[in-house]
């Protein structure tokens, strides 16, 4: 990370611990991990004069959170709702980029219609082209990598520029600025789900927050040229400080003491400024004055000097050269304006429509399949860091490698497969049985094979071996983590699950894991289970154990 992103990154750490009244409710969506977007967007919003609260949803789970009419949006309750998917998510291309095209097209129209039921204004991030399958050679093929990408970005677009609650952020143009070797972070990827390096979220966060402060009326009005540090170099500012007058932004100028008019950098400047503070007060207190004096708000001001960022204002920070100042100050996008149609009809927000597609039709199309596995004492580790990623949905805090081991022929290890891909080991149950009920202490899924109806076939799955086994109750045992609110909300309309025998009874127990002795305490190897004298439970649970491979089909 640059010294300049780590800045930027530990300023929006300060901010965050007294941060201010926010004007904004900003959620993110995206096919991967978007945690590293939010300092970027965060600081951004704020430079504009819009802080904002951003919360981050469950990634790979675009359409399921956007069909939903509660969960992760519906407590967000978003003025923005920023939605990035990638194509490398969407699994095989087809012809021409059809399947990509169904895929994504699907995750736009479920954003339209989630943006609509929240009245919030949707940032849809283009997704990047990917590397070609077929090096260097790909763009002689019709089908290829490229020519397929560019085909499913243009029919996104089509789709979504004519929406006048709609902006559009190109991810492929930050690829291209950091470049492909510097763009994208392999190891973090295949560790935690995150794409890009540090640099290309930088650019999508600044170039989100810039847009968004204009769709919201904060866009640059005026340019304040920081004269401390220009000393010696304003001439070379002269032709684009033309260019932004001529645009119709407002040029003025800030110095400490009257001593600057002396200066040659005075005469110079004259001509194109349309204002100007120059004495011994705060620096706040002479950009108030320059704003009130230009007749424009705080938020629209953007200070360009040599010195280190202030905020607020925006700052357009100016190389050691001054010969590279009129560059500079062309490439930070001062003139940005969006098209004149998203300043009319008011602010009213269109009804909401109803999608073609709803959340039971997605998940029918994925034909979701469930895997169920016996874990072995080589497999312990890989099924403990599942777990202890699978925040989301938990129902207790996750137990140590060494607890689940110690309970080896307990757990059932879950392995999730669609029609986009193999996830592989994508959760773990963990059973208590005794007696004629099972409790269900451990029972953990990954970010992305949540919302396809895998919750629910587990717990059937679950209440079929139990009748099976002559077992009359299935209990879900669960305690609030602070972060288990996917969980939370699927285990309150339990009743909505039937059980696979109807014999069987399924429900939830809220519960403190700390104080419950069933519990597998996270921080400890001790794990105490209920003893059972009744010989036919004992057969009972040892047949179940032997039949864990077993494959089922998600059902709506």
């Amino acid at each position: 990370m640059s010294a300049v992103l780590f800045a930027r990154r530990t300023r929006w750490q300060a901010l965050t611990r007294q941060p201010p009244a926010p004007a904004l409710r900003v959620a993110l969506l995206a096919s991967y991990t978007a945690d590293p977007l939010v300092p970027y967007l965060g600081l951004g919003l704020h430079d504009t004069g819009l802080p904002a609260m951003l919360a981050v949803g469950p990634f790979q789970q675009v359409v399921q959170q956007c069909l939903a009419t509660d969960g992760f949006l519906a407590e967000a309750r978003p003025d923005v709702l920023v939605v990035a998917q990638r194509l490398e998510e969407a699994g095989d291309p087809g012809p021409s980029g059809d399947a990509w095209a169904a895929e994504l097209l699907a995750g736009a129209e479920a954003a339209v219609t989630a943006a609509r039921r929240h009245g919030a204004l949707l940032v849809y991030v283009l997704p990047p082209v990917p590397a070609s399958r077929y090096g260097p050679a790909d763009a002689m093929h019709a089908d290829g990598v490229t020519a397929s990408a560019t085909a499913v970005r243009q029919r996104l677009r089509d789709r979504l520029a004519g929406d006048p609650w709609v902006l559009l952020v190109d991810a492929d143009e930050a690829v291209r600025a950091v470049g492909d070797e510097r763009a994208y972070h392999p190891a973090l990827f295949r560790f935690a789900k995150v794409p890009y390096t540090e640099e290309v979220f930088a650019r999508l966060g600044t170039t989100t927050a810039a847009l968004v402060g204009c769709w919201f009326g904060a866009g640059c009005r005026a340019l304040v040229l920081d004269g401390d540090g220009l000393t010696g170099g304003a001439v070379h500012l002269l032709p684009a400080l033309r260019d932004l007058r001529a645009a119709g932004v407002r040029v003025a100028l800030r110095a400490t003491g009257v001593d600057w008019w002396s200066s040659a950098d005075a005469t110079d400047l004259l001509s194109v400024l349309d204002g100007w503070v120059t004495d011994d007060r705060p620096r706040a207190d002479q950009l108030a004055e320059i704003a009130d004096e230009l007749d424009v708000a705080p938020a629209q001001l953007v200070l360009a000097g040599t010195g280190p960022a202030q905020s607020p204002p925006r700052h357009v920070a100016l190389g050691p050269d001054p010969a590279g100042w009129s560059d500079e100050l062309r490439a930070a996008g001062l003139t940005d304006r969006l098209p004149a149609r998203r300043w009319s009809g008011g602010t009213s927000r269109p009804a909401v429509t109803p999608t073609e597609l709803s959340l039971d039709d997605f998940v029918a199309g994925l034909d979701v399949h469930v895997d169920y596995r016996p874990v072995t004492a080589d497999g312990v580790a890989e099924v403990a860091e599942v777990v202890a990623r699978a925040h989301d949905f938990a129902l207790a805090p996750a137990p140590p490698a060494a607890a689940l081991a110690e309970r080896a022929a307990d757990l059932l290890a879950i392995r999730v497969r669609d029609r986009l891909g193999d996830y592989g080991t994508s959760g773990l149950v963990a059973l208590d049985r005794a007696g004629d009920r099972w409790t269900v202490d451990v029972f953990s899924l990954s970010c992305p094979v949540l919302g396809k109806g895998v919750e629910a076939e587990v717990l059937r799955e679950l209440t079929r071996r139990a009748g099976a086994a002559g077992v009359g109750e299935v209990r879900v045992r669960w305690a609030d983590t602070g972060r288990n609110g996917t969980a939370r909300r699927f285990l309150s309309e339990l009743d909505g699950v039937a059980p696979a025998d109807p014999r069987v009874r399924l429900r939830a127990a809220h519960t403190d894991a700390d104080n419950d002795a069933t519990a597998v305490r996270a921080g400890t190897t001790t794990t105490t289970h209920r003893a059972t004298t009744d010989r036919a439970t004992a057969d009972r649970t040892t047949t179940d154990r032997t039949a864990t491979d077993r494959t089922t089909a998600v059902r709506r």
